[in-house]
């Protein structure tokens, strides 16, 4: 998972490269978003990219070209998986 140094550690990865630690708290993240979003998928996707304090200032997905397109591969990448 990719997460700031101070969220990493909030969510209970201090160290950056104890990847069982770091996919444990990019999984809490994660949750938490998802259950913060009501289960949307987009929005979590968006605040995993762009932060969850921008997704909800924006009251949506943020108009930046990095977070759009972020937000699109990951969902056609999941299409994708899921029909395989």
């Amino acid at each position: 998972m990719q997460m700031l140094p101070a969220v990493a550690l909030e969510y209970g990865a201090p160290d950056p490269f104890d990847a069982v630690a770091n996919v444990y708290a990019g999984t809490k993240m994660l949750a938490r978003y998802r259950s913060h979003y009501g289960g949307n998928l987009t929005l979590t996707i968006a605040a995993y990219n762009a932060g969850c304090g921008t997704v909800d200032r924006f009251h949506g997905v943020p108009p930046w070209p990095e977070t759009k397109t972020y937000v699109a591969s990951v969902l056609a990448t999941m299409k994708r998986l899921n029909a395989e």
